[in-house]
């Protein structure tokens, strides 16, 4: 029996079922069902060598952990330390700094009417 998309031969190789039950090879079940990181758009996939994935979901939006970055300064975003998390604004994926700096220019342009 194949892989129904490179059709190598899996025999005595671990393998998977789709939910239409066909019968794929491991890398080629996560190429075509993985989720797609929202920066990049490459399957979100585990490393060479592990079974696990790792990603990071915000915003509804997928990411890997290197393509997690603040859309302003490209800081990688991350949950170790204070500060190195996500302040998302208006739907972007921030640090804390640029989303200061982003409230702060917004605060500056609303103006009130009297």
């Amino acid at each position: 029996f194949t892989c129904v998309v490179c059709h190598r031969c899996l025999d005595g190789i671990p393998f998977t079922v789709d939910a239409t039950s066909q019968i794929h090879c491991i890398e080629d079940f996560h190429m075509k069902f993985a989720p797609r990181c929202s920066v990049c758009a490459r399957p979100i996939m585990p490393e060479a060598g592990q079974e696990e994935t790792v990603r990071i979901v915000a915003l509804d939006r997928s990411f890997h952990v290197n393509c997690y970055k603040c859309e302003d300064c490209g800081f990688v975003l991350s949950s170790d330390g204070e500060g190195s998390g996500c302040y998302p604004l208006d739907g972007h994926i921030l640090c804390k700094s640029c989303s200061g700096r982003r409230i702060q220019q917004l605060s500056a342009t609303v103006t009130t009417d009297c």
